[in-house]
């Protein structure tokens, strides 16, 4: 009927999403990778997705690294957009940063390989062009409007969106980039369980993986740029997800969430104009209201998900996000952190002890004497004394030696190594104040 209201309908479709994410015991244990990066020319200027005077576009990146990645993804007037194959896809942030996402792997081996092909293949077109990758929190030379999107009407829309509620959504779009490593989960507890862990931990981990050295053009000081930024962007989409650490959190209070906020925009037609225009803006209805119509499919449900960016995000597997774009060796280090941390029992359950969760809340979801703003207390505590901070009555060192140390104890011998990079490049932070 064109006049029935799907509300509750959607409601049950996203909790059924993420219950279909659940994994066997014997499954768990991949890790998907996803790094952005910055290409940028000799002197740092940023390429853009056209070719601009002598200087490449990425649009002749992903020509080039068609040849490994066949599967092409293109807009509605034919720009080729992204790229797929055996190694994982290739796709673009909205200021042209290159992104691969590495096929989800258990073994970091598996993970370095991807990574080392996708390099060299890179590189080496790169190098041929006077262009290179660079890694950073934030673009190393420009500011965010002197950036501009590629062709995607997604980020034009998001642009928009930003712009009319007056945040640093432009910043965050074009001229950050981070490293986010995902993991899977068994079943809703499970989720929860990882999903709060990584909340609690995002301001450590941000730190550990803090490469944000300067900020709009100008050298940057304050620790942890990056992680703020993105939190500053849109208050009822970002940083922790309401209510995460209270009692009976779960997919329906996630949902509900997901649900209660204007989607920015939609991507099917209206169910009352089946040949209208697919893509629709929603700035002010929430997306229970822009859905409302007719029952979300797959895609609707990933689009909505996708307008929301916590520290950690709930897909069909937790994504794990504070890390900024990070150096090669250090990304393997951290998703080997993250796998010494998040499959295993005995380090979830020693951080849960260290942050005072009693042992029954780790396991069954109930409340835990942690609070959002305890995290925005962490963060504010690591801008405002670096490497002194107290981080939830604990320095800060004492956290990164043990969280080192329990995902060094959590691996299997022939990964550890991977650890020692991060670990050095966490302890040093020479563009940090004192």
């Amino acid at each position: 009927m064109a006049n029935e209201d799907y509300t509750a309908t959607n409601r049950n479709r996203l909790i059924a999403f993420f219950e279909s994410g659940a994994k066997k015991a014997t499954d768990l244990g991949n890790l998907g990778v996803e790094v952005e990066h910055f290409v940028v020319t000799q002197d740092g200027s940023p390429i853009a997705y056209e070719p601009t005077g002598s200087n490449i576009g990425i649009r002749d990146v992903l020509e080039y690294l068609a040849a490994w990645y066949p599967h092409k993804a293109f807009n509605s007037r034919h720009d080729l957009l992204g790229l797929d194959g055996e190694d994982g896809s290739i796709t673009l942030e909205p200021a042209a940063q290159l992104e691969l996402s590495a096929a989800p792997y258990k073994r970091i081996a598996e993970v370095k390989g991807a990574y080392d092909r996708f390099r060299t293949r890179v590189d080496s077109f790169l190098g041929a062009n006077g262009a290179h990758i660079q890694t950073g929190g934030y673009h190393p030379t420009r500011r965010a409007q002197e950036m501009t999107l590629i062709p995607k009407e997604r980020y034009a829309y998001m642009d928009s969106y930003f712009a009319r509620i007056g945040t640093h959504g432009d910043r965050m779009m074009r001229a950050s980039a981070s490293t986010q490593v995902s993991v899977d989960y068994v079943d809703e507890a499970d989720a929860v369980r990882k999903m709060r862990v990584a909340a609690a931990l995002a301001p450590i981990l941000a730190a550990i993986c803090d490469n944000t050295r300067t900020y709009e053009a100008e050298d940057n000081n304050v620790p942890i740029r990056r992680l703020t930024l993105w939190r500053e962007v849109d208050g009822l989409r970002c940083g922790t997800i309401p209510h995460i650490f209270e009692e009976g959190f779960g997919f329906a209070a996630y949902a509900d969430w997901l649900l209660g906020v204007p989607p920015i925009f939609v991507t099917r037609p209206a169910r009352n104009d089946p040949h209208g225009a697919r893509v629709r803006p929603f700035f002010v209805q929430s997306a229970a209201e822009a859905y409302a119509d007719a029952p979300m499919d797959d895609a609707d449900v990933e689009h909505l998900i996708s307008m929301f960016w916590p520290d950690v995000r709930l897909k069909r597997f937790v994504e794990i996000r504070p890390a900024d774009c990070i150096p090669q060796e250090q990304v393997l280090g951290y998703t080997a952190l993250i796998k010494g941390i998040f499959y295993s029992e005995e380090s979830l359950s020693a951080i849960e002890e260290e942050l005072g969760v009693d042992s029954q809340s780790r396991v069954t979801r109930g409340a835990w004497n942690l609070t959002s703003e305890d995290v925005a207390d962490a963060i504010a505590q690591i801008q405002a004394h670096g490497l002194a901070a107290d981080v939830y009555g604990k320095h800060i060192m004492a956290w990164e030696r043990q969280l080192f140390s329990l995902a060094y104890s959590a691996l299997p011998a022939d990964e550890r190594d991977y650890l020692a990079p991060l670990e050095s490049f966490a302890a040093d932070k020479p563009w940090w104040k004192s």
